[in-house]
């Protein structure tokens, strides 16, 4: 199948980088458009199905964009594993508790729960932000890792979402609101403290 894809660059309002382990442990990305078109249905138009972080920083220099922040990656807080685990608490305390009854299946859900935590913190270590003169960076995820590139210029909306078991742990979720796009384009950094999502908006709106 042979794509030939042209997208104007005023028309461009983020980009996305994606891969998963396989492609991470060789340094390749599928780097994504984020634009009004909806070709098909989709707003997302694949530019670069295999390329490396060099080959798609040669892509986004045609737009102007860089394809990582010139300053330091920022973490996100540790609520964001330590509010999980306090959901799986009740059920793997109760799973605990009638063990003797549920046998194997009580042995799976354990397990598997152990296996969630895990997974969480993996995607702990790699939930950072960025945010430069002119862009805000986004990366989250272990299994599907997605780094997310918005200019300033082309952030319509910023929201502070919150719920009553993550205001519990001090924590909330800034989310962003671009133009176009479909699927991956959810646009957010979670597991911020409020002093620091309010900052990072006040920055963003400057």
């Amino acid at each position: 199948t042979l794509t030939d894809v042209t997208i104007p660059a005023k028309r461009v309002q983020a980009a996305i980088l994606a891969n998963g382990p396989v492609r991470q442990r060789y340094g390749w990305w599928e780097l994504k458009l984020q634009s009004l078109a909806q070709d098909g249905g989709k707003g997302d138009h694949v530019v670069a199905p295999l390329a490396s972080e060099t080959e798609s920083a040669q892509i986004l220099s045609s737009l102007r964009w860089p394809v990582a922040p010139t300053t330091a990656w920022q973490p996100v807080s540790r609520a964001y594993v330590t509010s999980f685990i306090g959901i799986l608490i009740p059920a793997t305390l109760a799973t605990i508790v009638a063990l003797p009854f549920l046998g194997p299946v009580g042995l799976l859900w354990l397990a598997g729960a152990g296996l969630a935590v895990g997974a969480r913190w993996l995607d702990w270590k790699r939930a950072r932000y960025a945010i430069d003169q002119d862009s805000l960076f986004v990366e989250r995820g272990w299994w599907r890792h997605r780094r997310n590139i918005l200019p300033r210029g082309k952030i319509q909306s910023i929201d502070l979402a919150e719920s009553w078991w993550s205001r519990m742990f001090g924590i909330c979720t800034l989310r962003l609101g671009v133009a176009g796009g479909t699927c991956f384009c959810d646009h957010h950094v979670p597991a911020l403290t409020r002093t620091e999502a309010e900052a990072l908006r006040s920055e963003l709106l400057r």
